[in-house]
Formats: C-alpha cells, sequence, structure tokens
C-alpha cells in the first residue's frame, strides 16, 4: 500500500486546474444559498460567509469542492452524488478529492498554514469514484462529516489529516486502496469516529499518529485489516484513544506485499506500537490469515517504525470468536498489557483469555 506521506508529498505538487464554473447559485434571507443542477456547489460555497448553509439539491454534479471558510455548512437534500469533473479542480492542489477542506492560507508545498479552517460540516453526500480521496480534511478544527458514503475513491473515502475535535459519523466508504476511514497527524485529535461502515478496503479504520480518538460503534468487514492504529515512527507516537463496541467481522482480504509494506489479511483490531489504549465491549469474529497482522485482537512490536512495543493496553470485556491464528494475539516485545474479562477460546501465548 502507498504511504499517507508519499501521497501527500506527490500531491502537493500537483498543478491546479482551473474549470469553468456554471451559474452562481441563488441566494436566500437567514445565511443559506442553494444549488440547483446544472448549477455549482463551488460557487456557492466561494460566496458564503461564515455561519452560512450551501444546501445542495437532488441531482448529479460533476465537480471538486474546496471549503477554506470557518463555519461553512454543506448539506445534501435528497440523493446527491459527486463526481469528478473531466478537466480537474481546485482540491488538485492535494490529489483528485470530491471535497476537502484546506486553510485559506495553506503553503501546499510545504503543507504550513497560519490558522486552522474552524466549524465546518458536511452532510448527506455520494462521493463516489476521485482517484485519491473522497473527502480530505487538512488543518482543520472541529469538522463534523456525517451521512456521507465515499465509494471507489482511490486511496482513501474519508480522512482527515492534522485535524483536531469533530466527528465522522453516520457515514460509510468502501473501495479505497488504503483505508476506507482515516485520522492521522494528530496527536491530539479528540476525534470522534462512530456509527460507521466500512468495507471492502485496505483497512477499514485507520488510526495513525494520533492520540485521544474515541472509535465506537462501528462495523468494518472485508477488509484486509479491520481496524489499524499505527505508530509511524513521528515522536509523538500513537496511543490514548479508546476503541469500543465495534463490530469486527471477517476481514481476510488479502493486500499484498510491497516496498512500503509486508503482505496483511486477516486482522480485526490490530495495534502496531501503540500504547495505552483500552479495548472494550467490541465483537471480533472469523478474522483468519497467515500474515503478521492476522488474529482477532492483535497487540505488535512496531518493527519496522518505531520499535515500540504496544504496550499497556487494556483489553477488556471483548467477545472473540473463529480468529485465526487466536481470538488475542500479543506479540514479543509487547508488555505491560491487561487483558481481563474477554470471551474467547485462544490466545497467542496461551491463557489470555482466562485472566
Amino acid at each position: 500500500m502507498r504511504s499517507i506521506a508519499r501521497t501527500l508529498l506527490v500531491a502537493s505538487t500537483v498543478i491546479v486546474t482551473s474549470v469553468a464554473l456554471a451559474a452562481p447559485a441563488s441566494a436566500h434571507n437567514g445565511g443559506s444559498r442553494t444549488v440547483r443542477p446544472g448549477q455549482s456547489i463551488q460557487a456557492a460555497v466561494d460566496a458564503a460567509r461564515p455561519g452560512d448553509t450551501v444546501v445542495v439539491l437532488r441531482g448529479t454534479y460533476r465537480e471538486q469542492v474546496r471549503v477554506s471558510t470557518n463555519r461553512v455548512a454543506l448539506r445534501a437534500r435528497g440523493a446527491v452524488t459527486i463526481r469528478p469533473p473531466s478537466g480537474g479542480g481546485r482540491c488538485d492542489v492535494i490529489a483528485p478529492t470530491g471535497i476537502c477542506v484546506l486553510p485559506r492560507d495553506l503553503n501546499t508545498e510545504t503543507m504550513a498554514y497560519g490558522s486552522r479552517v474552524s466549524g465546518v460540516s458536511i452532510r448527506g453526500f455520494r462521493i463516489v469514484g476521485f482517484g485519491a480521496f473522497g473527502v480530505f480534511a487538512f488543518g482543520s478544527q472541529g469538522l463534523k462529516v456525517s451521512r456521507v458514503h465515499a465509494v471507489d475513491n482511490g486511496v482513501y473515502g474519508i480522512a482527515r489529516f492534522d485535524s483536531n475535535d469533530g466527528y465522522i459519523r453516520d457515514s460509510s466508504a468502501t473501495g479505497s486502496d488504503e483505508a476506507g476511514l482515516y485520522v492521522g497527524d494528530s496527536p491530539s485529535s479528540h476525534a470522534l469516529v462512530e456509527h460507521n461502515r466500512a468495507w471492502n478496503n485496505g483497512y477499514g479504520i485507520f488510526v495513525r499518529h494520533v492520540h485521544l480518538a474515541t472509535v465506537r460503534h462501528n462495523t468494518v468487514w472485508a477488509n484486509c485489516l479491520g481496524m489499524f492504529f499505527l505508530d509511524d515512527g513521528q515522536p509523538e507516537g500513537n496511543g490514548d484513544n479508546r476503541i469500543s463496541r465495534n463490530t469486527v467481522r471477517d476481514n481476510n482480504r488479502v493486500c499484498p506485499a510491497s516496498d512500503e509494506a509486508p503482505a496483511l489479511s486477516g486482522g480485526g483490531i490490530v495495534l502496531y506500537g501503540s500504547q495505552r489504549n483500552r479495548v472494550e465491549r467490541n465483537t471480533v469474529t472469523g478474522n483468519r490469515g497467515a500474515t503478521i497482522a492476522s488474529g482477532g485482537i492483535v497487540l505488535l512490536t512496531a518493527t519496522l517504525t518505531s520499535g515500540k512495543g504496544s504496550n499497556n493496553n487494556v483489553v477488556t470485556r471483548n467477545r472473540a470468536a473463529r480468529n485465526a491464528p487466536a481470538d488475542l494475539v500479543q506479540g514479543a516485545g509487547s508488555t505491560g498489557n491487561t487483558f481481563r474479562r474477554n470471551r474467547c477460546a485462544t490466545s497467542i501465548p496461551a491463557g489470555l483469555c482466562r485472566r
């Protein structure tokens, strides 16, 4: 799988291609702007002031949409699908993307910015077939994404980098090479990922270089790994997250080995050098494989990145069954973990299910 750092490095060199805009959307009193089929969502967003709502009516729109104004709400009314335009768009400063949320002063060569874009919300869109991202956020504060369905986007379905607070809720992602839902580069994220579905991706939910995220009440299946919590070697590490009440089943796709990663398959909830997490009340079943990350709930040492063990985690009150090579796996070098009151049959090393 391609690395995230490489993705951003390549994306930042993309040249912006201008695109002709349709007639401006009509404006209404009360800070609401309505976009009808044949009009431009981007034009309405550009005209919006902080606190405005842009309402997009039922239809298919072929464009990219960049949001850089604080407290803009982007809403779909009825079935609204966003597909790639023929000539690119303003999210191409990063990579081909359906909706991107970026600071107004973002330097796309260095990815530096002066102030975050805050209070943006996105609700109700179906985003299909973009080369990189369905939704991409960088440098956001309090971003709220809900009822978004990301389908067959090349790298990530819904992704937020260097973004704090807010949530991804009641959404779905399928058909992305790297991850369906992604939270990364946020040592103080306080992100909430809940009531989502992710299937047929590389990773269902991918949490990298993040602390203080809550991942709960999600259902993930038919990915290579269901949930992946990664310390990628950056100084802040990964940990202090809460992973609870998720259903993680049959994540048995095979992601072949690449120059950047070994082959991966059959992993349910996988911690790779991630520390001080609480993994509780999850149902983890039928995740079966023969790779380093295979098994139900798997705690591994990050030998390819930081060298840290998945240490001092609490794994409690989970139900794990029919996973292979075992329901619970604690790899060498991962220490200080507490396993208690888990309903399971097999573990590596033996005895973890009986504590």
